[in-house]
C-alpha cells in the first residue's frame, strides 16, 4: 500500500509545531513544508516542527519544495545541513524551480540551474546525502529527475494515479519515486467535506489543471467551464468543477473514500501527501483524525 504523509504551508511557528505534535504519534511517512508564494520560507519554520518528530516514525521531513530560483545553492545546502543536524536519518531536501516567481517579476530557474544545485548539495555533504526530491509535471524536469537518480519527484496538485504512470514512462528510472499531494479535505460529514474542497482547489486546478495530459471527455469539458468562470473572476467558479474532475485533484470526503482513493495509488506512486487544509477543523484536529482513521488503518493492513 502507498504510505501516506503531511503537507502543508509554512502559515507561522505555532502552526507548523502544532501541526507536526500532531502528527507524531502516528505513522505518517512524511511532514512536508511548501515554498509557495507569500507562505513563510519552508528552512524558516521547519526547526518549529524538530523537537515534536524527532525520533518518530515520520522519516522524510524537510520542504516540498525550496524555490531554487530564489536562493544560492550554498544557501540551500546550508539550510540543508542545519536540518540535517536537528533531525539526524529524518530530515530531507525538495527543490523546486519556481513557477509563482513570474508574479513577482522573477524567472523560474532553469533545469541547468536546478541540476547543478543538486550538485552543490550532494558535494556539501560529502558522504550521505539526505532524501533529495523535485517537484514538477513537466515531461524535462520528469526526464531530469530520472538522469540524476534524485529519490523522488512530487506531482503536487494531483491524486491521479493515471498522471503517476504517465510520469514514471517520463523518468524512465524506477528507482525514483513518484509522490502525489494535494488539497485534502477529511471528514465524517462527506458533503461539506467535498464543498469545502471544490473552494480551496480552485486556485491550484487553474494553475497545474492544463499539465494533466491524462484527462479525458467530461473532465477536460468541466476543466474548460471552470477555467472560464475563474478568469472572470467568478468567486463561485469551483461549482463547475465536476466530482470526476474533483477526484483527480483533491482527497475529499470520508476516511473511507480516501482509503479507496489510496488502493488506486497502489503500486502506481509511492506515497501520497494530504494537503491544506485537510480537514473541516483546525489542522491538528484534522492530522490526529487523519491519523486515526487512516494511517492506523493502513498500518494494520500492511
Amino acid at each position: 500500500m502507498v504510505t501516506v504523509g503531511i503537507g502543508l504551508p509554512g502559515k507561522s511557528f505555532a502552526d507548523v509545531r502544532a501541526s507536526a505534535e500532531a502528527a507524531a504519534p502516528y505513522a505518517f511517512d512524511s511532514f512536508s513544508v511548501y515554498g509557495d508564494l507569500y507562505d513563510l520560507p519552508p528552512y524558516g519554520v521547519l526547526p518549529a516542527a524538530a523537537d515534536a518528530l524527532r525520533g518518530t516514525p515520520v522519516q522524510h521531513i524537510g520542504p516540498l519544495g525550496v524555490p531554487v530560483g530564489l536562493l544560492h545553492p550554498e544557501v540551500i545546502a546550508a539550510h540543508a545541513l542545519a536540518l540535517e543536524e536537528q533531525l539526524p536519518k529524518q530530515s530531507s531536501i525538495g527543490l523546486v524551480r519556481g513557477a509563482f516567481l513570474e508574479s513577482i517579476g522573477e524567472r523560474p530557474a532553469s533545469l541547468s540551474r536546478l541540476e547543478g544545485t543538486i550538485a552543490y548539495i550532494r558535494q556539501r555533504f560529502g558522504g550521505e546525502t539526505p532524501p533529495i526530491y523535485i517537484g514538477g509535471f513537466g515531461p524535462k524536469i520528469l526526464a531530469l529527475a530520472g538522469h540524476l537518480a534524485v529519490t523522488g519527484i512530487k506531482l503536487g496538485g494531483s491524486t491521479n494515479p493515471d498522471l503517476a504512470v504517465h510520469a514514471a514512462a517520463a523518468i524512465h528510472n524506477p528507482q525514483v519515486e513518484i509522490v502525489l499531494g494535494a488539497v485534502s479535505v477529511i471528514d465524517k460529514d462527506r458533503k461539506a467535506a467535498r464543498m469545502l474542497a471544490r473552494s480551496e482547489v480552485a486556485k491550484y486546478l487553474a494553475v497545474v489543471g492544463e499539465l494533466d495530459p491524462t484527462l479525458q471527455g467530461d473532465e477536460l469539458e468541466s476543466l474548460r467551464k471552470f477555467r472560464a468562470r475563474f478568469k472572470m473572476g467568478d468567486q463561485y467558479a469551483g461549482d463547475a468543477i465536476s466530482d470526476a474532475l474533483l477526484d483527480k485533484f483533491a482527497l475529499a470526503g470520508t476516511a473511507d473514500d480516501a482509503l479507496a482513493t489510496l488502493a488506486q495509488m497502489d503500486g502506481k506512486a509511492s506515497r501520497f501527501e494530504f494537503g491544506t487544509p485537510h480537514g473541516l477543523g483546525t489542522r491538528p484536529e484534522a492530522i490526529r483524525y487523519i491519523g486515526e482513521t487512516i494511517v492506523n488503518e493502513l498500518g494494520g493492513n500492511r
